[in-house]
């Protein structure tokens, strides 16, 4: 789709839609606006299932690409995996897992780099930075090196090292960093301003790509669920699904949206908190949680993610490492599901949420699981601190 124009979140402010811009000028994050009008009336499920069932099958909601520039490995066109045991735990009438642990490398992360990546190559890049905890980076090196572009990721000390196994066996080069998610978002940073190389990361064409999640749920169950319970680390996932389906409605696919249930780690508490306290301003903290996959302790789009749980009427939950091990556990043993800690952080928060009285029973529910067990295999011997 043609687009329109950048936008902030927070002010509102309109930049041009060629500028290469990755922040507004008062520090918030940015989305791309389309022409909405050029698609309005010439899409339909007719035309979109005409194609193969994956990420790329609903390529005009997304920016307009060049197809030699578009650097793929057939992701999405993850499975909904309907729950034997979990759900009635959980108190849903039907609880289905989607599966995103199955993309090329693991995670979700795959639906934002091939829209990223390939929106470098057609910008001409021949190198880029990114900072990442892990899955991102491990994603950006294998889109890179099917693309032909050198990547450079800064990483927090604390990185597991399968993650960082994986980022270097695509030919990247590691720049690990004393502190968090957040020192290292500002080193990348740095040497984009300093050196002009390209940037990459939760930035708006990360959060174009992500949408797809929330496209693949639409097409296979219409509006025949109530909500999509989703972790937030940056909330670019989060962000990009919703507004997704709001672009789906917008275009008659789907005539009504589901809620959203967010989940942040309790040790990483930032988006999830705004919401409860009914604020607008997200204030950073410092990581102190296992689930190094959201462990963002200054969300990048961390407003949007805000924004479209108040939208969704949804709800948000904080979630302790100890709950989030008792429910990856119970994924692995009793529905076959082997998630990393963060990638049972959905699952674990809709129990919990139903526990306290947050939910109604009788609910069918999209828990997404983000990633898979074999990104930090050791993190399988965590067990509760507490029995």
């Amino acid at each position: 789709m043609r687009i329109d124009h950048l936008q902030c979140a927070r002010c509102g402010r309109k930049y041009p839609k060629d500028e290469l811009r990755y922040r507004c000028d008062c520090g918030d994050s940015i989305e791309i606006v389309y022409d909405y009008g050029e698609l309005a009336g010439r899409i339909s499920w007719a035309d979109l299932r005409k194609r193969t069932f994956c990420h790329w099958r609903y390529r005009e909601f997304y920016p307009g690409l060049n197809k030699r520039n578009i650097i793929t490995m057939g992701e999405g066109g993850t499975s909904l995996v309907k729950s034997r045991s979990i759900a009635k735990k959980a108190g849903c009438r039907e609880l289905l897992f989607k599966m995103e642990s199955l993309n090329p490398t693991g995670s979700f992360k795959d639906r934002g780099s091939t829209v990223e990546i390939s929106q470098a190559c057609q910008y001409g890049a021949r190198e880029l930075v990114l900072a990442s905890t892990g899955n991102m980076g491990a994603s950006v090196a294998a889109y890179c090196a099917r693309g032909g572009i050198g990547c450079t990721i800064y990483v927090p000390w604390s990185t597991p090292e399968v993650k960082l196994l994986q980022m270097e066996a695509h030919g990247a080069i590691i720049k690990r960093v004393r502190g968090d998610y957040t020192a290292a978002a500002l080193e990348a940073r740095s040497q984009f301003e300093k050196r002009g190389v390209y940037l990459a990361g939760d930035y708006p064409y990360r959060s174009e790509g992500e949408k797809s999640v929330g496209f693949e749920i639409a097409d296979a169950l219409g509006t025949d669920y109530d909500y999509i319970a989703c972790p937030i680390g940056n909330g670019t996932l989060l962000h990009g699904i919703w507004k997704g389906l709001k672009e789906f409605k917008m275009m008659g696919l789907i005539d009504r949206l589901p809620r959203i249930l967010g989940v942040q780690a309790e040790g990483c508490n930032t988006v999830v908190k705004a919401f409860q306290d009914n604020k607008e301003i997200i204030e950073p903290v410092q990581p102190h949680t296992l689930m190094d996959a959201v462990a963002c302790g200054d969300p990048l789009d961390g407003s949007w993610a805000l924004k479209a749980l108040r939208e969704s009427g949804g709800i948000g939950i904080a979630v302790s490492d100890d709950e989030a091990i008792r429910v990856r556990d119970m994924l692995a043993r009793e529905e076959g599901i082997f998630a990393e800690l963060s990638g049972a952080l959905s699952t674990a928060g809709l129990m919990k949420a139903y526990e306290n009285g947050m939910i109604e029973k009788g609910l069918k529910v999209v828990s997404l699981v983000t990633g898979h067990g074999l990104k930090e295999p050791e993190a399988a011997r965590y067990r509760p601190s507490k029995p």
